[in-house]
């Protein structure tokens, strides 16, 4: 099994493929996309993993159709990168409505990286 080593060129490649992904995935629901974390940061290590914000366009339960799309993107980047990928669903009402406040969403939108929207 080969070992896993993120490098500066491959969170570029994951960037932009994500997208392309999600956007097949979810359409006309998808608001934003956001790199959070340590490589937002700049500070990740050769086996971080990356995080990706998604700010939608509905509701959590409404959000849960996109689940099993969006694990097999994070699968197929895995195997193309020999790089772990989480995407999170968050509504969009929500984050902004609870960015000030909720720690988890104030890290995103201080830290993060809009990729898209």
């Amino acid at each position: 099994m080969q070992e896993l080593l993120l490098t500066d060129e491959i969170v570029d490649r994951i960037k932009v493929e994500a997208i392309d992904l999600v956007k097949d995935i979810m359409g006309v629901n998808l608001v934003q996309v956001i790199l959070y974390g340590s490589c937002a940061r700049g500070d990740f290590t050769d086996d971080s993993d990356i995080d990706i914000a998604l700010l939608i366009n509905c509701d959590r339960m409404e959000a849960k159709k996109y689940e099993d799309g969006l694990a097999s993107a994070a699968a197929k980047l895995a195997m193309k990168y020999f790089a772990i990928v989480n995407f999170v669903s968050i509504p969009y009402e929500e984050f902004m409505e609870k960015r000030d406040w909720y720690a988890y969403f104030r890290n995103i939108e201080m830290d993060g990286i809009k990729l898209y929207g």
